[in-house]
């Protein structure tokens, strides 16, 4: 492990965080982005964000905060130069009536677009970061929260507009927050989060860039009902954290694969005590270590940078 520390500290006025998201801008500052407030959908909870240089955490500052509405699921992501914020706020009773914004800065976070409504449908929601395709396609991985089923937003210039791809559908369970690769024969490979009674991951792919998926197939990854996350390396090494139980949110693991996400040889826990260990996300940055943020108890937001080979370590 090369750093460890706390992004987030709970408050007197925001105890409860959750939901992290990470980023690298192009001077090598990272910037992260979780939800807070006195529980998870009360009307308090906002989005902040916090900047890191030098493995010191800033302060964090207060990023979305609608008025009498819950904020939720946040996404921070790089595009070149520009920012990227995907982000839910719930405009009813739940995440069923979650409405899906985003907004850009093209100043590392100093300064942001106005929010815009990125899609009129409610439920629609994210939480992993956008995947470029080796052709420049992207796809924002989403989820619709009412039928628990997982997509991709897909883009072809960078932004400019966007549509829905086909739907990732798993028989008897539900399942949402895909997380998204792409293999050297330009297949693509989810991973995503199941619902109660399913104590495994499902996977699926794509051999259309995300038009369409296969039938969802359990993963020889465990799922308790908790999110996932999964990333490719430059190096061609995939790496998935997850909750590896099949039914508690602890421990939190890393597993690394040398074949594509086909098979997983080796596993390291990073939590491993009692409580909530959840809602891991993944980035390479551009030294090609990993960073790692994610929910520690509810109480806190955890940030750990290794390189990919510390996985297979000793522990």
């Amino acid at each position: 492990m090369l750093s460890e520390s706390f992004v987030f500290e709970g408050t007197e006025e925001r105890p409860s965080c959750h939901c992290a998201s990470i980023a690298e801008l192009t001077d090598g500052t990272l910037y992260a982005t979780w939800y807070a407030g006195s529980q998870e959908g009360n009307d308090d909870v906002a989005i902040l964000a916090a900047r890191c240089r030098g493995g010191s955490w800033s302060d964090p500052e207060v990023l979305v905060d609608p008025p009498g509405q819950p904020a939720g699921n946040t996404v921070v992501y790089a595009h070149g130069a520009e920012l990227w914020h995907f982000y839910n706020v719930i405009e009813g009773e739940g995440w069923g009536d979650a409405m899906l914004y985003l907004s850009t800065s093209d100043d590392g976070g100093a300064s942001w677009t106005e929010h815009g409504l990125f899609d009129r449908q409610p439920g629609m929601m994210v939480r992993h970061r956008p995947v470029r395709l080796s052709d420049g396609r992207i796809l924002l991985p989403a989820y619709d929260e009412r039928a628990w089923e997982g997509f991709a937003y897909i883009t072809d210039d960078d932004g400019e507009s966007w549509r829905a791809g086909g739907r990732m559908i798993a028989e008897e369970v539900g399942v949402i927050q895909p997380a998204i690769i792409e293999r050297d024969d330009g297949s693509l490979l989810a991973l995503l989060r199941t619902g109660s009674g399913a104590d495994h991951a499902r996977e699926c792919e794509s051999s259309d860039r995300g038009e369409s998926w296969t039938p969802c197939e359990p993963s020889a990854l465990l799922n308790p009902n908790s999110g996932a996350d999964m990333i490719r390396l430059r190096s061609g090494e995939v790496i998935a954290c997850f909750n590896d139980a099949p039914d508690r949110r602890t421990p939190l693991t890393l597993a690394l694969s040398l074949d594509e996400g086909r098979t997983w040889t080796a596993r390291r826990d990073i939590e491993t005590d009692q409580g909530e260990y959840s809602y891991p996300t993944l980035m390479e940055g551009a030294d090609g270590s990993v960073h790692l943020v994610y929910t520690w108890r509810r109480e806190r937001i955890r940030w750990v940078n290794f390189e990919a080979e510390w996985i297979s370590e000793p522990a």
